[in-house]
């Protein structure tokens, strides 16, 4: 039987995915402010360079996937960005992380809709851009996850991924992990009422592969011309890959 990590432990497929959406329903209504929290504020800078590192060759006439998009964030974004004749459909899995986001939304060209990042529901060649930001990591089937999003992309669209590293010089390290590990599940405690599932999201990093190992992951999947950026000492990466 096949097992996926949830945090440093390991549980088969059915399982991981129900336990990650245990998780993301305890929190989905301070998600966003915890985020805020955990990253004093850092997520915000994030998030600006990962749109910013789209880029795609045009600006207008695009179909924009954002899978595990749950409250519709980095979607907002896009179409604050992208503002012609653009659509954007967020993907995810947690019926109550989107229920947040179009409780919040006035966009008419955001669409929410439930479904499984290991089963898109996007037709063949759809998008333009797929992007997942925080959310590759969860996935209960990383491998299928990426085939997906290689399937709905159009020939030459791109794919552009935010994901959580460690970082490489060793003072940082140690700020990092003590601030991950002994600080972040009690502030998760305390505003999300949900100390556990911060522990998962802090260990679910630990174990997520090296930026070299996910490059290995996205080429395998058929990506070409993965380029990353890293961001914060590499407690971030942004890995943008090509449908050739």
């Amino acid at each position: 039987m096949e097992e996926s990590n949830f945090g440093f432990k390991k549980y088969s497929k059915k399982e991981h995915s129900s336990k990650v959406k245990d998780v993301f329903n305890k929190v989905a209504n301070k998600y966003d402010l915890m985020n805020d929290i955990m990253s004093l504020g850092m997520q915000r800078l994030w998030k600006r360079e990962f749109i910013e590192y789209i880029d795609p060759k045009k600006n207008e006439n695009l179909n924009f996937v954002d899978l595990a998009g749950g409250t519709g964030d980095i979607g907002r974004r896009i179409l604050l960005k992208f503002k012609k004749n653009i659509s954007v459909n967020i993907i995810d899995i947690n019926k109550e992380m989107l229920s947040e986001g179009q409780n919040s939304s006035d966009y008419n060209n955001l669409s929410f809709i439930c479904s499984s990042g290991e089963e898109i529901s996007i037709d063949d060649n759809y998008a333009d851009v797929v992007t997942i930001s925080f959310g590759i990591r969860n996935m209960s089937d990383r491998d299928k996850c990426l085939e997906e999003c290689y399937r709905i992309l159009k020939p030459g669209g791109i794919f552009v991924c935010m994901e959580f590293s460690l970082p490489k010089d060793i003072v940082l390290r140690n700020i990092y992990d003590a601030w991950s590990f002994f600080v972040i599940p009690k502030l998760g405690k305390l505003i999300a009422k949900s100390e556990d599932s911060y522990k998962y999201l802090v260990e679910s990093i630990r174990t997520f592969p090296k930026p070299e190992e996910f490059v290995d992951i996205l080429e395998k999947a058929n990506f070409k011309r993965t380029s990353i950026k890293q961001l914060s000492g590499n407690i971030v990466c942004i890995y943008k890959s090509r449908k050739i």
